[in-house]
Formats: C-alpha cells, sequence, structure tokens
C-alpha cells in the first residue's frame, strides 16, 4: 500500500470518528424531553397532591349526601365545582407537567370548594325524604 493511500485513508477514518463524537456530544444523550429531571419529580409531586386532595373533597361530598346534609341540588353544584377543577387539572397538564402558577391556581380552586363544600354541609338545610311530617 503506497504511503499516501495510507496516510489519506486514516485521515478519513480519523476525520470520521471525531465527527461521530461531536455528533454524539451535540445529541445530549440522556438529556432529551424524556429526561425526569427535578422540574418533572417535583411536577408529579404537586399533581399527587392536587388528587389526594380532590379525592378527600369528593369522599366528603358523598358523605354529606349519604348523611342528608346535602340536598340533590347542592350535591349536584358541588359535583360540578369538583369537575370543573378536574378540567382545569387536565388542561394545565397538557404540556405533561405542572408549574407553580397552575399549581397555585388549582390549590385556589381546591380551597374555594372545600369551603364551599363546609358550607353546603352546615346550611341546616336536609335532603327531602318524603313528605314533611305534620304538626297539627
Amino acid at each position: 500500500m503506497n504511503s499516501t493511500t495510507f496516510k489519506k485513508t486514516l485521515s478519513i477514518v480519523t476525520l470520521g470518528l471525531l465527527g461521530l463524537a461531536a455528533g454524539g456530544a451535540q445529541a445530549d444523550w440522556g438529556h432529551g424531553p424524556d429526561f425526569r429531571g427535578p422540574d418533572f419529580k417535583q411536577s408529579r409531586a404537586a399533581e399527587a397532591e392536587i388528587n389526594a386532595r380532590q379525592a378527600k373533597q369528593m369522599a366528603r361530598i358523598q358523605e354529606g349526601f349519604r348523611q342528608g346534609a346535602l340536598t340533590k341540588f347542592e350535591y349536584s353544584t358541588l359535583m360540578r365545582e369538583q369537575d370543573a377543577i378536574r378540567d382545569m387539572e387536565r388542561r394545565f397538564l397538557n404540556d405533561g407537567r405542572l408549574d407553580p402558577r397552575e399549581y397555585a391556581r388549582l390549590d385556589q380552586a381546591l380551597d374555594v370548594a372545600s369551603h364551599n363544600i363546609f358550607d353546603e354541609k352546615h346550611d341546616r338545610q336536609a335532603q327531602n325524604r318524603g313528605p314533611l311530617p305534620r304538626y297539627n
């Protein structure tokens, strides 16, 4: 083999290997859109907290309805409020994460819903369970 041909072949192979190495470094493997960093973990923790609060509120609403502390109208109003919060959460999670501002809005909506549940359960209205007793 001719020394000039050998040098050309060696330089082409060296340049090819350098190109592959530079391409791999530029790709930033392991840190793409699927990288699960601290923001992802924080977002998942916030989402779990929101879901736990919603589950607790749903249980409070159903318990109040079963015990007779909520009328059918109050029950349906509170359930629609929970549906609206769930829709808001779904919209916020369209990008795959929950940022602090979105979390604050959901937290505020859940606070308002919690106060509404308390108010409706303790407003001394009772479900209609048949005819009212006669006091004559």
